[in-house]
């Protein structure tokens, strides 16, 4: 840390950091390991955790914080009690777990009957598909003729004496089987993983292409009277010429689960109807009962999701002092300041296309947002939004260091926040979280960094970068040869880039008519030559600003364009304090090269950290109908009901928007644990506790102490979120502090201390012990509980 601050803290400082993390944290921890179900020996959670106060007697009383914030107590010798009947839970978890792949295939089982007959009710047998899962027994057979098969093989092999029976059981004996030791055992073991590849198809999703338009609108109409066998007993479905809703038969509805194309659609125009399959997301499972997806969006929600778009750059500053020039490389500067074509808004002879530089383009960029910007139903997509989208798409590609989600308009999907937190990186997750606690605008004084507005941020960078490109020595050499040419160039980089015209006389804002994909507005032969020569002069300005740049001093390229980075995110202060978010070209103060942790422009939010430059667009989910609209939407775009052709394929991943969440066992139980038919089988089958030795068949209370075991696992998951937090925060403080690069902490010489002086909230606290407050807060709901949805 600063040369100026202690190695050492007060004593009474030590005792304040303990008081805060034993408060917000261990006694969370506590409270979560007792509630049923995590049985970590105490000797080890105390070396992985903050630790309480060593004097505790039995009747010591501890602070808990439970879910909804309130405190309560327990006392201190009570904890090794608890522990063996957090044990207990556990064991009755595991238990229940053993005995669910069974119950949940042999339900999959009997609806895929169903399903394969009612889809090849109406089809040629040419056209029939093959849906339904083994039985049990068909499943049993199959592997005893494989174990059957190696037996002989080893016979064979080693002939009948006892060397086979050796050989037989290594085998046996390997993974594959489940290391057995014996035949029984690694046939159960055989059958138990070919049963559970469809036992947990319920908790799995999918976008199903299995009907037609017809089909989904008018029913499937039966061929022949349709009956399936269950345990040797028929079941009917349908008889010669009776119409099966397929609405009724396994719960898809329209505008819910498949978006239908209208009439005079694309798909239309093509096919009939009868041969349109129809994208429907659904889950895997073959019972109608657990077939709609939507029931996962609550406890997904749970979860804290949210969209991010994020545009990068490479540029960053030298960590060696804020006054010097960023680390900038050649073919970034290049690419923004190259030309390229963008649209404009309009269709038909009305469509434009305007030319801009690529630095233009990143106070305009939105990402996805533009896309998810309403989540009303009965809106689309339109014509504005598609062609934000596609020039979003084209910046990065065009001028992004980070090109991999251009395809998706820079989102990565869904994410979530708990889990972004849990990245190793505090540039990260601090950045986002102060993002998403709202106290980026200002609006809130609570959270991480005030954020420096500066909508003018890459207006004057590119004022900036510009005017280096065109006092450096190598574009004088080219006022020299070519002035005419240079004063042309120095003009068209010059423009400010706002407006569009039709006409050529706008510079770098020069528009010009672009004909549809499809041909039907040809060119006259003038519009064609005027078209080429302004192509031929752009191209001409891209080859020199490249030739330029390229012939400048690998060494030099810092103190040229790095400067312009520096001076554009410079703050300024009155003195020299640390904060601010006045104009960096503001007479009124002292040039600070130091930068503020988080900028403001426009809806984005714009960082610097050591990988560089990057700008952030977030989008949170607060209700269950917006993300029902938004999946909507996407299968609109996959069924081409709302055809645009910007979009191939769907926006998200719908196969596995949930699975995070699904995909547990914990979450899994959970859910069966509310199932009064998966109750009624359970509690038929045994098992032995912990404190006895005698097995004994389930109870409601098992159920309870199983779904304790759960709701602790659950604060356990939270607590490993932020078990290493707070080291990371102060490795990355002592780090900010020493660097000296930013403008957003204080260090408090006289309380050796580092503050966050421009934050009401943090101002004159410990900036480490605030920043973890804050973080166990946000993961544990402190502020707000958060509704939990089984």
């Amino acid at each position: 840390m600063s040369e100026k601050m202690k190695k050492s803290r007060t004593t009474e400082q030590k005792t304040k950091r303990k008081r805060i993390l034993w408060s917000a944290f261990w006694a969370t921890a506590i409270s979560a390991a007792i509630a049923a179900g995590i049985g970590i020996p105490l000797a080890q959670a105390s070396k992985a955790l903050p630790k309480p106060s060593p004097v505790r007697t039995p009747n010591s009383g501890l602070f808990i914080i439970d879910d909804n914030g309130n405190n309560t107590r327990i006392n201190y010798g009570d904890i090794d009690k608890n522990l063996v009947a957090s044990n207990a839970n556990k064991h009755i978890f595991e238990a229940i777990k053993s005995n669910i792949s069974r119950y949940l295939y042999q339900k999959e089982y009997e609806a895929s009957l169903v399903y394969q007959a009612v889809y090849n009710a109406n089809k040629t047998k040419s056209d029939q598909k093959t849906f339904a899962l083994d039985s049990f027994d068909q499943i049993k057979k199959k592997v005893q003729d494989e174990i059957n098969d190696i037996k002989k093989t080893y016979q064979k092999q080693y002939g009948l004496e006892k060397k086979w029976e050796e050989k037989f059981l290594e085998e046996l004996a390997k993974d594959k089987w489940g290391k057995a030791k014996n035949e029984s055992q690694a046939l159960d073991y055989k059958i138990n993983q070919e049963i559970e590849k469809s036992a947990y198809l319920r908790y799995q999703t999918e976008v199903n292409n299995d009907w037609t338009f017809d089909e989904l609108k008018n029913g499937v109409i039966a061929n022949d009277d349709i009956k399936v066998t269950i345990d040797g007993k028929d079941k009917q479905i349908a008889k010669k010429g009776q119409k099966i809703n397929l609405r009724e038969q396994f719960g898809f509805e329209e505008n819910v689960h498949y978006v239908l194309p209208k009439e005079d659609s694309i798909e239309h125009t093509h096919d009939k109807t009868s041969q349109i399959k129809i994208p429907i997301f659904t889950t895997k499972s073959f019972v109608k009962e657990f077939k709609d997806p939507l029931r996962f969006i609550k406890p997904w929600l749970a979860e804290k999701q949210a969209i991010l778009s994020e545009f990068s750059l490479s540029a960053k500053q030298d960590e060696s002092g804020a006054n010097k020039p960023w680390k900038v490389n050649k073919d970034e500067i290049i690419k923004l300041l190259k030309f390229s074509a963008y649209e404009t808004n309009g269709t038909g002879k009305d469509k434009k296309q305007e030319i801009k530089l690529g630095i233009d383009g990143l106070k305009d960029f939105a990402g996805f947002s533009t896309l998810i910007k309403d989540q009303d139903k009965s809106s689309e997509i339109t014509d504005q939004d598609e062609t934000k989208a596609k020039n979003d798409k084209l910046l990065i590609n065009n001028v992004s260091s980070d090109t991999a989600n251009a395809n998706k308009f820079g989102s990565k999907g869904f994410i979530n926040l708990d889990q972004t937190i849990s990245s190793s990186e505090p540039a990260v997750y601090l950045n986002l979280l102060s993002i998403v606690l709202n106290d980026a605008n200002g609006s809130v004084n609570k959270g991480i960094y005030k954020a420096t507005t500066k909508e003018d941020l890459f207006t004057n960078l590119k004022t900036n970068l510009v005017k280096a490109l065109t006092e450096s020595s190598e574009f004088k050499k080219l006022e020299v040869s070519e002035k005419e040419f240079a004063e042309e160039l120095k003009k068209a980089l010059n423009e400010n880039g706002s407006g569009t015209t039709s006409s050529s006389s706008s510079g770098s804002r020069t528009t010009r008519a672009a004909e549809e994909p499809r041909g039907d507005m040809p060119s006259t032969t003038s519009t064609a030559a005027t078209e080429a020569q302004k192509i031929q002069k752009y191209a001409r300005y891209n080859a020199e600003i490249k030739k330029i740049i390229d012939k400048i001093d690998e060494k030099k390229i810092n103190d040229i364009f790095g400067v312009a980075f520096r001076d554009t995110f410079a703050t300024t202060t009155s003195g020299n304090g640390a904060g601010g978010s006045g104009s960096a070209g503001s007479a009124a103060g002292k040039k600070d090269y130091r930068i503020s942790s988080i900028y403001k422009v426009g809806k984005n939010f714009v960082s610097v950290t050591s990988k560089g430059i990057v700008i952030q667009n977030i989008h949170q989910f607060k209700t269950e109908e917006q993300i029902k609209n938004l999946i909507i939407k996407d299968l609109g775009i996959k069924s081409k009901a709302n055809y645009k052709s910007t979009f191939a394929s769907e926006l998200f991943d719908l196969s596995s928007i949930f699975s995070q969440v699904t995909s547990s066992s914990e979450f899994q139980i959970n859910d069966l644990l509310g199932n009064e038919d998966f109750k009624k089988y359970i509690k038929d089958k045994e098992f032995t506790p912990l404190d006895i030795d005698k097995a004994r068949k389930f109870s409601d209370t098992d159920f309870k102490n199983a779904k304790d075991y759960i709701s602790s696992f659950e604060q356990t998951s939270k607590i490993s979120i932020v078990n290493t937090k707070y080291d990371q925060i102060k490795k990355f403080i002592k780090k900010q502090v020493e660097d000296n690069l930013y403008t957003d902490f204080k260090y408090d010489a006289s309380k050796n201390i580092v503050t966050m002086d421009n934050h009401t909230e943090a101002k004159d606290k410990d900036i480490t012990e605030y920043l973890f407050e804050t973080i166990v807060k946000y993961v544990f709901d402190l502020d707000k509980k958060k509704e939990v949805a089984r």
